[in-house]
């Protein structure tokens, strides 16, 4: 196994919505121009602030980790990425902008075989197959700035760290590797992302969101719960 270096970093971009009293209720110290400096130009709705909780359901696209050869009597395959993701806030604000901090976790399907019938017009059905399952466990932290923040959509960016945990597997039929035989075996690499992304919800409490980064993807949208 190669040895891989990869310390993960990635964040988690969510966002949610967020109520704040109307400026009516202002406490009678502070005056309208204090409010609306604090809630944002928009009169205070952010889609995320310090009571967001959201999960991510994503699909992922354009990252693979083996290169495989292409030539007649092999096929190989590759399925999307798909992830699951929740993010809150940081208990307190930072700076201009909130802290989302949560948990990732992401799968993957890779296959390589090979089918003797090709070359052998069905005399033959010996085959060899290779399989890969990629796992990965990671937290991640995005910041969501309030001037990129608003009632309905925003923009965020984030890093991720974690653990991807792979089992890979082999079996062949053919009598030359001494009748049928098979092969498994595990690895753990550490893993690290750092991206941006973008949310919009289309409903109260749905949204989609798309972001791009070095993760187990390098393009991810979905789907966007906040609670």
């Amino acid at each position: 196994m190669k040895k891989n270096i990869l310390f993960s970093i990635t964040a988690l971009m969510i966002i949610s919505y967020s109520a704040f009293s109307s400026i009516g209720n202002e406490p009678k110290t502070k005056n309208r121009s204090y409010w609306l400096s604090e809630k944002g130009n928009d009169g205070g709705e952010k889609c995320f602030d310090e009571n967001t909780h959201i999960i991510n359901l994503g699909v992922g696209f354009g990252r693979s980790y083996y290169t495989f050869l292409r030539s007649a009597g092999y096929s190989s395959g590759t399925t999307p990425a798909f992830s699951l993701t929740y993010e809150q806030p940081w208990p307190k604000k930072l700076g201009p902008g909130f802290l989302g901090v949560g948990a990732y976790f992401g799968f993957q399907h890779a296959y390589y075989n090979y089918n003797y019938d090709y070359w052998y017009n069905n005399y033959n059905t010996y085959y060899y197959n290779h399989s890969w399952n990629y796992y990965m466990v990671a937290a991640r932290a995005a910041y969501h700035w309030d001037v990129l923040n608003s009632k309905n959509a925003e923009v965020y960016a984030g890093v991720l760290i974690g653990l991807r945990f792979q089992t890979y597997s082999y079996s062949t039929n053919d009598p030359g590797n001494n009748d049928p035989y098979s092969y498994k075996q595990s690895s753990v690499w550490p893993v690290y992302s750092v991206f941006a992304g973008a949310r919009w919800y289309f409903v109260h409490n749905f949204g989609l969101f798309a972001e791009l980064g070095y993760g187990i993807s390098y393009a991810t949208g979905g789907l966007s719960v906040k609670f």
